[in-house]
């Protein structure tokens, strides 16, 4: 697992509903599912993980915590990816903070 999180490949689209906008994170569960394999396999936790079915809850959640800790929270985007998905946001959030909007899709 590379010490800086890698940049996320793939597109990132931005959906909507009468009163939400959601950001599609596909690319970021797949970058971080691919680290948490990785991290599942060092040295590191390998140990930690095989002991988790004797060990009972409180292992599983210094695990979680762990790797929770160790995953990417973020998603990095590149400069027209970032303005692209800035102007998505910006339009549909405005769309959604219309008071006559909100109260009609309600």
């Amino acid at each position: 697992m590379p010490d800086q999180p890698r940049p996320v490949r793939g597109p990132l689209y931005v959906e909507a509903t009468p009163l939400m906008v959601t950001l599609d994170a596909s690319p970021l569960v797949s970058n971080n599912v691919h680290d948490l394999l990785d991290l599942l396999r060092s040295d590191e936790f390998i140990d930690a993980f095989m002991e988790l079915d004797t060990a009972g809850g409180h292992a599983f959640e210094e695990l979680h915590a762990a790797l929770v800790a160790r995953l990417a929270t973020k998603v990095r985007l590149t400069g027209p990816q970032a303005v692209r998905v800035g102007e998505q946001l910006t339009k549909l959030g405005r769309e959604r903070s219309i008071p006559e909007q909100r109260g009609n899709a309600a």
